[in-house]
């Protein structure tokens, strides 16, 4: 292990403590030239972001509607409904990040 990551793991109750934890959540308020370059209309609500700590998963919520989150992994990212029905979900490949896609 890096000995940097060990100091940090071990100055906030080392690796056991890590492995207790599934996940972490936040409010989160965006901001940036992302969206607004995607053609997309950004508001500066609070949300909750979750993301798991030992899978690549994260989550925002709400999306879209009250009642909406998205979903994301590496494969795929997904608009569900908080109940997890989906509402839209587009797989993961590369040419959808370009910007204008």
């Amino acid at each position: 292990m890096d000995t940097l990551l060990a100091q940090i793991l071990e100055a906030h109750g080392g690796l056991d403590r890590w492995r207790q934890h599934s996940k972490v959540e936040a409010t989160i308020v965006t901001g940036g030239g992302l969206f607004p370059l995607k053609g997309l209309i950004q508001d500066r609500n609070p949300r909750r972001m979750t993301v798991w700590l030992h899978e690549e998963r994260s989550s925002i919520t709400p999306f879209g509607a009250p009642d909406q989150r998205t979903m994301f992994t590496p494969d795929r990212i997904a608009i569900e409904k908080l109940d997890g029905t989906l509402v839209g979900e587009r797989t993961v490949n590369r040419q959808s990040h370009a910007i204008g896609a």
